[in-house]
């Protein structure tokens, strides 16, 4: 193989490991907050607003809030 065939194998690799690490740092971006209110993102509205029926009804209350719904089929 001569030196020539090393610098065009070299630039596809190079394109390669570069993307991968940008993708890296673009999930880790991404996944560092997971409470930012993203359609991927934990739905802490509904799970506290879940919290708090489920305690109401420990307590035997009867005016509980209404669940949360998902809006365009994202919950939040």
């Amino acid at each position: 193989m001569s030196p020539i065939w090393g610098h065009w194998i070299a630039v596809p690799f190079i394109a390669l490991v570069g993307w991968v690490f940008i993708m890296m740092e673009l999930i880790g971006d991404y996944s560092e907050n997971p409470f930012e209110g993203l359609g991927n993102d934990i739905p802490m509205l509904a799970l506290c607003r879940t919290i708090e029926i489920d305690l109401r009804e420990m307590l035997d209350e009867t005016d509980l809030p209404p669940a949360i719904e998902p809006v365009n089929h994202v919950l939040m």
